[in-house]
């Protein structure tokens, strides 16, 4: 699949998908960080991080049913309104306790050193894949690929850690992968190939979310 054939495929981008897109790509940031502060909320008024890892655990349970279904629910609805709000507001929940242990940890910082990164890093892909003739529909498999390898290897690390070394390599990895995961969504939306707003939006925030948290544990490195 070559750049000419897939503009002459998907025909000119709509103005008003691309808002809708935006739309709800805006509206998953914000309840994402609702999520987060409320997530935050409950760890910092806990006495320890232990009082609260079994609904931590469905959280990130439900969030993997969301995630694996989401080809299914993304056409339905209303119920697809309904549940994209679930799984954003669920993600930034469960990522309040790696928030907390850093601010815990004096390491606050690093959080705002890593939202600016992934603002940057996302502001040069698009102009990369909106600008440019670089067809990322080629690379579609390499990505999928590099996906595949990233979560055998992080479920790998569960059993035997990572050092620091290798998890500095693994961190920019994943920086690469979901860098270029922005840039394949991108066009996805730029070539007009993508049909369901809710779907394409969902597959952004993902990709600018796992980018955030890769470049949190690139700097973090422990």
């Amino acid at each position: 699949m070559n750049v000419t054939h897939v503009q002459s495929a998907g025909g000119q981008i709509s103005s008003t998908f691309f808002g809708r897109v935006i739309m709800f790509f805006g509206a998953a940031v914000g309840v994402s960080a609702l999520g987060a502060y409320v997530g935050f909320s409950q760890i910092a008024g806990a006495a320890s991080l232990g009082t609260l890892p079994g609904l931590m655990l469905v959280a990130m349970l439900v969030e993997l049913v969301l995630i694996f279904t989401s080809r299914w629910w993304s056409q339905a609805r209303p119920l697809n309104y309904i549940l994209f709000a679930v799984f954003t507001f669920l993600s930034g929940f469960t990522v309040a306790p790696i928030i907390f242990q850093l601010v815990l940890q004096g390491s606050g910082a690093l959080v705002v050193q890593a939202l600016l990164a992934t603002t940057a890093t996302f502001i040069a892909a698009g102009l990369i894949a909106w600008r440019t003739n670089i067809n990322m529909f080629r690379f579609q498999g390499l990505l999928t690929m590099g996906l595949i390898g990233m979560i055998i290897v992080g479920v790998l690390s569960i059993f035997f850690p990572m050092g620091g070394l290798v998890n500095s390599i693994y961190s920019f990895f994943g920086i690469l992968l979901f860098t270029g995961f922005i840039m394949f969504d991108l066009q996805r939306i730029r070539y007009n190939v993508a049909q369901n707003e809710i779907e394409v939006a969902l597959s952004l925030y993902l990709d600018i979310f796992n980018l955030f948290l890769y470049i949190l544990r690139f700097l973090d490195r422990r």
